[in-house]
């Protein structure tokens, strides 16, 4: 299953969740991080039930702090 994570092109062996995926990327562990499919974001609450499709599009925003 081929999905795409800020439009790097990512082979998935089987069928994931979204947590599965985030926690392949060593990205579950960070803060600040927002994560949209498709353009619809998903509350962090929902990455471990949210089942990714062929070609869904992973968007992950990471929050900085400045002045």
């Amino acid at each position: 299953m081929t999905v795409f994570i800020n439009n790097k092109e990512h082979n998935l062996i089987q069928s994931k969740n979204l947590f599965d995926v985030l926690t392949d990327a060593n990205l579950i562990s960070q803060r600040g991080i927002a994560v949209a499919v498709n353009n619809t974001v998903i509350p962090k609450s929902a990455w471990e039930k949210y089942q990714l499709n062929e070609n869904d599009k992973i968007t992950i925003i990471t929050a900085t702090q400045g002045g």
